[in-house]
């Protein structure tokens, strides 16, 4: 036998600690040291037989945190003490008392933490979640209905085996409904936590100043930027362009006021389309293969340098689609501001400054410029690094003339200076190199670790030209791809294939989507067509299906109708053999064996209710067995007559 209340603990807890799962990571340090110790008193305190938090001890400390979490709400700050609330909350109620209305508290806890997960992250794994949730919930209040008329009530394990698994059939029997309503019910173009929790104080993305020096390493982060669908290409045309930085400040390139040039369209070149999916950043910036000509899909701004800026507030799950010309020119309709584009700052390393304005001397032309000083980064002897960077007072003159080791803000910041103290308008764009290619997918997959730097050179007569001196670095060949290789690749992408499907099926699954496939739906209704011989007979097959349909139904209720009668003709009887008890369609039969104290009716109630409680209909035996009993009751009655 297994006692009730045993195994609603367990549910309790299994419960709090699949609501709590995804939102953990992003707790707060108290809440992350309270639930794990709640968990482990509701466990010890359960084996051991400890006395639960109870009483004025969990109502004063629940007050205390939520008036301590109540102080930090505030109309940028909503999401995260709302989450560290719910936390605690649900510690003290662990910790607590287990008694019918403090399990409830309990399930409906681990429901809200759950929802506010949503506010960080939605991956698949949410509905996994979700599902092994419900599910925990709708076997406990199966058992709760249980332990509400005994606490102390035991069931054998096949009978716990059969309340499993009725329970279990509650949210299976809703998906077909959930799916409907995900298909049919309207939803808001942003997502609520972007209103909730504006700041997106957790998200990662491009940023607009790349500043050599101001770190001494570079952190690896896997974590997904993008993904695109493509076709595939070549890793050297893998450039992912966001953002273009024009001023040099001092050490740090920023993006200034764009000046008015207006871009060639790319005529006959051939387009590369994509569909991007990022992931949610604060950065405003889109991000498309170098270079982007046009996007669609979302409202944005485009600036003259091939920009592309959202507008509204960052965040949120989105796609666009986009076409590029990978060749890494971009011809302007005139020529370009070329004072603009040779600005240095007044402070300059003088060894920099000489060796720019050597190969201006030497060079002649741009083009002569441009290819002495990638002569110069292909023999120097650079090495490509993200560790012991240089962090000196003059972080280029360091990496140039001594270190000779750096990362990509590095190799492209001092050829860009380089250019222009040479003479050559340049300029620095910053986005994503690289990329892996899903194959199951069709897509490319380009993580944080691939964030990546370069240079644009302006050039008479070509236009900007994509340059990238991190190539004449020794190291520099196994950046862009994915630092594991073989079976965990090949499962990486697997696992990544699946979070793909599911933002394309639910994340992005917006009224825009939804139009399309009604507009589908009804196309494919009105051009529905049948072979000619079979039209003539669809209104005969028509009537067939709603005659055998209503044969089933009517079959069905007369079945039902039957056993209903049987009750209804017993308690007649019975009411006719115990005229001073009152019987009414409401009376159990449970209640009338005991009342009457007869036999006959308590064997036609544990007949009758062996088979309902069962879920299944009365057998033909078990049927003339009930007709005998009435039978019996029947010719009592009449004996007690002539007596």
């Amino acid at each position: 036998m297994v006692p009730v209340k045993a195994v609603l603990d367990i549910l309790a807890l299994l419960a709090a600690l699949l609501g709590m799962a995804p939102l953990f990571p992003y707790l707060g340090r108290m809440p992350w040291l309270l639930f794990p110790a709640a968990v482990l008193w509701a466990v010890v305190a359960s084996w051991k037989r400890f006395p639960p938090l109870r009483g004025w001890r969990a109502t004063v400390l629940t007050g205390i945190f939520f008036l301590y979490y109540a102080l930090q709400f505030s109309r940028d700050n909503v999401v995260e003490p709302a989450a560290n609330l719910l936390a605690v909350l649900l510690s003290i109620r662990l910790a607590g008392e287990k008694i019918p209305r403090n399990y409830l508290q309990i399930y409906a806890l681990s429901l809200f933490a759950l929802a506010t997960s949503t506010a960080f992250t939605l991956s698949g794994a949410f509905l996994v979640y979700l599902a092994l949730l419900l599910l925990t919930i709708a076997v406990s209040l199966v058992l709760l209905t249980f332990f509400t008329v005994d606490s102390r009530l035991s069931l054998t394990r096949r009978g716990m085996r059969r309340v499993a698994s009725v329970a279990a059939a509650m949210p299976a029997a809703s998906v077909p409904l959930i799916l409907l309503f995900f298909i049919i019910l309207p939803r808001p173009q942003f997502p609520l936590w972007n209103f909730l929790s504006p700041s997106g104080d957790r998200t990662t993305g491009l940023g607009d100043r790349v500043e050599p020096g101001s770190s001494a390493s570079v952190a690896e982060v896997a974590t997904p930027a993008l993904r695109a669908r493509s076709s595939k290409l070549p890793r050297e045309n893998l450039y992912w362009r966001g953002v273009v930085l024009n001023v040099l400040q001092g050490n740090a390139w920023v993006r200034g006021d764009v000046v008015e040039e207006e871009p060639r369209p790319p005529g006959n070149a051939v387009l590369v389309r994509q569909t991007v999916f990022p992931e949610a950043t604060a950065s405003p910036y889109l991000v498309a293969l170098d270079t982007p000509w046009s996007m669609n899909g979302v409202r944005l701004e485009k600036s003259f340098d091939l920009v592309f800026r959202k507008k509204g507030a960052p965040g949120g799950r989105l796609n666009y689609d986009t076409a590029s010309s990978v060749q890494g020119v971009i011809r302007t309709k005139a020529g370009i501001d070329r004072e603009f584009y040779l600005r240095l700052p007044e402070r300059l390393s003088p060894r920099i400054l000489a060796l720019g304005k050597s190969i201006g001397q030497r060079g002649g032309t741009d083009s002569g410029r441009l290819s002495l000083l990638e002569g110069y980064f292909h023999s120097a002897g650079f090495r490509y690094a993200k560790r012991d960077l240089p962090r000196s007072a003059d972080p280029l003159d360091e990496f140039l003339f001594e270190k000779k080791a750096g990362n990509c803000e590095f190799f492209a910041s001092s050829f860009a200076v380089l250019l222009r103290a040479a003479g050559v308008p340049s300029r620095l764009v910053g986005g994503y190199y690289g990329g892996e290619y899903n194959e199951l997918g069709g897509y490319y997959l380009v993580s944080e670790s691939m964030a990546h730097a370069w240079v644009e050179v302006f050039l008479e007569g070509a236009g900007w030209v994509r340059r990238d001196p991190s190539r004449f670095a020794a190291g520099f060949g196994g950046e862009g791809t994915f630092r594991h290789q073989g079976l965990l690749k090949k499962a990486r992408l697997m696992v990544d294939s699946l979070s793909y499907f599911w933002n394309q099926a639910v994340i992005t699954y917006d009224l825009d989507k939804q139009l399309r496939l009604f507009n589908a739906a009804g196309s494919a209704i009105r051009n529905l067509s049948f072979p000619s011989g079979l039209r003539q007979f669809m209104p005969v097959l028509l009537v067939a299906v709603l005659a055998l349909a209503g044969f089933l139904f009517r079959k069905r209720r007369r079945w039902d109708s039957r056993e209903e009668r049987m009750v209804r003709n017993f308690l007649r009887l019975v009411a006719r053999r115990y005229p001073h008890i009152t019987v009414t369609p409401s009376t159990g039969l449970l209640e009338l064996a005991e009342l009457t104290g007869d036999p006959h009716v308590r064997r036609f109630a544990d007949v009758r209710y062996g088979a309902l409680y069962r879920d299944r209909k009365l057998t033909e035996s078990e049927r003339k067995l009930l007709q005998g009993i009435m039978r019996d009751v029947k010719q009592a009655r009449g004996t007690s007559r002539r007596v």
